[in-house]
């Protein structure tokens, strides 16, 4: 994904525990991580960073990706993983709008549940959250 990246974006990953195994679908969890990855490159200006965590325990799963992008207005977040929906800030940043909706639906497959917190020229965290088995 840093091949993607816009000039001098940082994709930083860290695993926040020793663990590193997951029971998890590779194909489902690949697609979530590309879509998310690359909503923050392309919401995000030159020169920013980008984390990408995972922090893996004997209860749960958690996968993160956080940007300082351009963030999600408050009253567009309650649609934000409806089909087709782009939020009113995109402006002419080229997009479907089905990305979070797959998204969501990938991770409702695997049992798993999506958080995420954004504020408007603060950036966005999306949070994938799994029960470990």
């Amino acid at each position: 994904m840093q091949s993607q990246a816009k000039a001098g974006q940082k994709i930083i990953y860290r695993n926040l525990t020793e663990k590193t195994g997951v029971n998890l679908d590779r194909n489902l969890i690949k697609n979530c991580m590309i879509n998310l990855i690359t909503n923050a490159i392309k919401y995000s200006n030159e020169g920013s960073l980008i984390e990408f965590n995972t922090d893996i325990s004997e209860r749960e799963n958690i996968i993160s990706v956080r940007d300082n992008g351009i963030g999600i207005p408050a009253e567009d977040q309650k649609y934000l993983f409806g089909a087709f929906f782009r939020a009113q800030n995109t402006g002419s940043i080229l997009g479907t709008g089905l990305g979070l909706n797959i998204v969501a639906r990938h991770v409702e497959l695997m049992k798993g549940k999506i958080e995420f917190e954004s504020k408007p020229e603060n950036g966005t965290l999306f949070k994938l959250i799994f029960p470990a088995l």
